[in-house]
């Protein structure tokens, strides 16, 4: 098995000596600066002030607290405490979706599977469940998710919330797989909503960002339990998009992470297999090989002349041992260890239109000389009915721009969103973006219909924080 930490590492030292041998030295920008992350000190007396796992938001909230019950929570939910209530998940959002000086309300007590109908293939779980703890849970139901994200750290609720998505041409987001929520209202009332009663609200709370009441509890469709076999490969990039409609409809889950100032990209191809074949492992999964990339592109990007040459002969020689294959139950396969801290910024564009998308930004990265490195992923969802999915009424390519968590995004975002829009691109609600109401409006057929909705329900903006109020259009908060 070839290691790729130990190839990557020897090929930078065999190519920074044949540049030392004539004589070049390094110049210009090797990274975008460094980043400053948020920091909070604790106060003896007062409830832990919270941060997100990228540690680019945060906030010290009057109130933490956690109900235990649908009681409970409806009852802080008409406490009249004042300030904004904001429920909080596994934090995984890289936006300003959470942050509150009011009351921040998790729902990790609300756990587990309430039942499961294995005729049906439909299961109700308590909306603080972690992706990670339903699927070995539902396998011991002989059930599983269709499909599931890249990460499975977040909660059923959060992830629903802001449309949590993976990768598969004939499937949609973990939203489009609700059958039925229930959701705690700013009023004290237990909604519950699915395609008969409640219609409307079912269709804007199955991606409504917490902005339309609490979500209590899921009911979920199935699947009969599945295995999957996950193979990896180095590839060149324009091979790629050229096949890149075969490869959709020849793979049940496809997507690929371009490495910018290279011609390759990391190629992801799922099927399913049959659930009594034995279980495969090959290869080198090293979720931290991204740190290789970068030492070597800080050392060699920037020789003038050969940098860039230098750099692509590093990805050349590390793409055979970056193969690996994987097989067993579907919820084992999909997800991975994600472990390297990153901000993010994910725009879904019609699916027709990412082949191009993608080549303008990789494009506009060379000739602009941005010093990154971090891959740019790049998947394709089925549309569905949802008011606010990035989804709604059309099939999506989603293109995720990622940056070190140490290293400044800002500049690097600023230059790559405008090439997003350009292609009408949806920003993801859990990601970093920078558009207000009326671009929002000018892609969300149901935007209008969205707000009414949300005023209906949270007249009072109980549940608005100084970010949703900034896209929503609601002007200044004075506790949000």
């Amino acid at each position: 098995m070839i290691n790729r930490r130990k190839l990557i590492k020897n090929s930078v030292l065999g190519t920074l000596g044949a540049s030392a041998a004539v004589g070049l030295t390094g110049c210009g920008k090797g990274s975008m600066g460094p980043d400053q992350s948020l920091g909070y000190d604790f106060t003896t007396g007062k409830p832990l002030p919270w941060m997100n796992w990228a540690k680019n938001q945060g906030c010290q909230p009057a109130h933490r607290i956690a109900p235990q019950s649908e009681d409970e929570l409806l009852s802080i939910m008409t406490s009249g405490n004042g300030g904004t209530i904001r429920p909080v998940g596994a934090g995984h959002s890289f936006s300003g979706v959470v942050p509150t000086e009011g009351t921040l309300l998790s729902t990790d007590l609300l756990n587990g599977i309430i039942s499961v109908d294995q005729e049906q293939n439909i299961v109700e779980v308590w909306s603080g469940t972690r992706l990670h703890q339903l699927g070995p849970a539902l396998d011991a139901y002989g059930q599983a998710l269709v499909n599931l994200p890249d990460i499975n750290y977040q909660t059923i609720a959060g992830a629903i919330s802001t449309s949590t998505h993976g990768s598969g041409v004939n499937m949609g987001s973990l939203s489009s797989m609700i059958d039925e929520l229930t959701i705690a209202t700013p009023s004290g009332e237990l909604l519950t909503c699915n395609g008969k009663n409640n219609v409307e609200l079912f269709h804007a709370a199955r991606c409504g960002l917490g902005a339309l009441g609490v979500i209590t509890r899921v009911k979920m469709r199935t699947v009969p339990a599945y295995s999957l076999i996950q193979k990896t490969a180095v590839e060149p990039l324009d091979d790629i998009l050229d096949q890149i409609e075969f490869e959709k409809a020849s793979n049940r889950n496809f997507e690929f992470l371009a490495f910018p100032h290279t011609s390759m990209a990391l190629v992801v191809r799922t099927n399913e297999v049959d659930s009594s074949a034995p279980i495969i492992s090959s290869g080198e999964e090293d979720p931290t090989a991204i740190f290789q990339i970068r030492d070597a592109y800080q050392q060699l990007g920037v020789l003038p002349l050969v940098g860039e040459f230098a750099y692509q002969k590093i990805i050349d020689a590390a793409a055979g041992g970056a193969a690996t294959v994987k097989s067993g139950p579907s919820y084992t396969v999909l997800t991975h260890d994600r472990v390297v801290p990153f901000r993010e910024m994910e725009y879904t564009v019609p699916a027709e239109l990412g082949p191009a998308c993608l080549k303008e930004i990789l494009a506009t990265i060379v000739e602009k000389n941005i010093p990154v490195i971090f891959p740019i992923e790049y998947r394709y969802t089925k549309k569905d009915d949802i008011w606010l999915s990035m989804f709604s009424q059309q099939d999506g390519c989603s293109i995720s721009i990622h940056q070190f968590a140490d290293e400044d995004f800002v500049e690097y975002f600023a230059q790559i969103e405008p090439i997003l829009r350009k292609y009408n691109g949806r920003p993801h609600w859990g990601k970093l973006h920078t558009l207000g109401p009326q671009e929002l409006s000018d892609l969300y057929p149901h935007w209008q219909d969205f707000l009414a909705m949300r005023e209906s329900i949270d007249p009072n903006q109980q549940l608005v924080n100084s970010h949703l109020a900034q896209i929503f259009g609601l002007g200044e908060l004075t506790n949000a």
